[in-house]
């Protein structure tokens, strides 16, 4: 049995919506959705058309702090010793290993620029774009190969740091019996009784070398129970509030329309949203969550992306992902099969003006690149 990497994550699954106007889809759910996660999407607009900005990478690299980084699947750490000057970078955690897990290595300044050790000639800065402060590796052309987001040390503690994971599932998905669906934020997000809630433990195993994503979520205690609810008594535990409920299991596959989930199980003390039936479901994803931004990708114009987290998605969605991007701008395409895709888009217009990128879709253009060089 391959070995799986556990990671841990805070988010809820939002619940089901029937379908109003394609633009409301996210904001039409009957329970109202917090305004601090509105509030974390817009500042994600607020800053997404920002300069890139390269910052003091000798000073903050050699400081005597640790610095904590994070690619969406792994956390690191970076640490300078004086003694050698070389700057150290080691997995934070205990990680098992896998055969797509690539070690951090070992950097040194030479002349003024920091340089990864080994033959392979990378290099190394701490870049601000957007909101986000980043540890890059570039090749010797520039093009970014690595990236990896910067984190606090509560970020880490409480499961903020997966954030970014939670950024590429979360929109709009249309279920097959016709239904629509949201993956939303976490579950203290919402307001209401937590008895119709999970929990929002959300736990997630990542399959080497397949973009198969294992959700393992909504154990633990309810906190709250409903008497009037015939499940009440029946509830293992103790029964309504002291009940000790189950997880719920999914088995995802990033697609080109969307999901893939087959529900391995599903605890049906709890009203999980959304539910879906036991076995394969697909879930078509109709809109990423940034009001203002189309597409199925959005997150791409919205914030930087990481090469672990591209890896998840086949090599034909990252290209989609990848021509979305010029989409959004109205751009035309040389390939037929793009040009065909984007035609049927109904957000999609052709602007007949240069393409004009922001510096994070363009890091996130060449980054894409590079991941789609390495898949077969």
């Amino acid at each position: 049995m391959k070995q799986k990497i556990t990671l841990f994550l805070l988010i809820m699954i939002a619940l089901s919506t029937s379908a109003r106007d394609h633009e409301d889809l996210f904001w039409s759910d009957n329970r109202s959705i917090n305004e601090l996660f509105k509030q974390s999407l817009a500042a994600d607009l607020e800053h997404r058309n920002d300069k890139l900005q390269v910052l003091n990478t000798k000073q903050m690299l050699t400081s005597d702090t640790e610095q904590l980084w994070t690619d969406g699947r792994f956390i690191f750490s970076t640490m300078y010793d004086p003694d050698t000057k070389m700057i150290g970078a080691g997995y934070n955690r205990y990680m098992e290993p896998t055969t797509t897990m690539v070690m951090p290595h070992e950097m040194k300044m030479v002349g003024n620029k920091m340089k990864v050790t080994g033959k392979t000639p990378l290099y190394v800065t701490v870049e601000k774009l957007g909101q986000y402060t980043l540890l890059v590796y570039r090749n010797a052309q520039g093009t970014p190969v690595r990236a990896y987001f910067s984190i606090t040390n509560d970020m880490r503690n409480n499961g903020d740091w997966t954030i970014f994971l939670h950024y590429i599932l979360a929109g709009n998905y249309k279920l097959a019996n016709g239904k629509y669906s949201v993956f939303g934020p976490k579950q203290d997000f919402y307001e209401g009784d937590r008895y119709n809630c999970d929990p929002g433990l959300y736990q997630f195993y990542i399959y080497p070398d397949k973009n198969l994503i294992d959700i393992v979520y909504g154990e633990g205690r309810v906190s709250g129970g409903d008497p009037s609810d015939p499940r009440y008594g029946k509830m293992p535990g103790g029964g309504g509030a002291a009940a000790i409920m189950g997880p719920m299991t999914w088995q995802v596959m990033l697609t080109n329309e969307g999901l893939d989930a087959t529900v391995l199980h599903d605890e049906p003390f709890v009203d999980h949203n959304p539910r879906l039936a036991k076995g394969n479901n697909v879930l078509t994803k109709v809109q990423c969550p940034w009001e203002g931004v189309d597409g199925k990708w959005a997150f791409a114009s919205v914030i930087p992306l990481t090469h672990e987290l591209l890896k998840l998605f086949p090599k034909e969605t990252l290209e989609l992902m990848r021509a979305e991007i010029y989409a959004r701008h109205g751009d035309t395409f040389k390939s037929a099969a793009n040009q065909k895709y984007f035609d049927q888009q109904p957000w999609y217009k052709k602007s007949g003006k240069p393409v004009v990128l922001t510096d994070i879709e363009k890091f996130n253009i060449a980054l894409i690149k590079q991941v789609m060089a390495t898949i077969k």
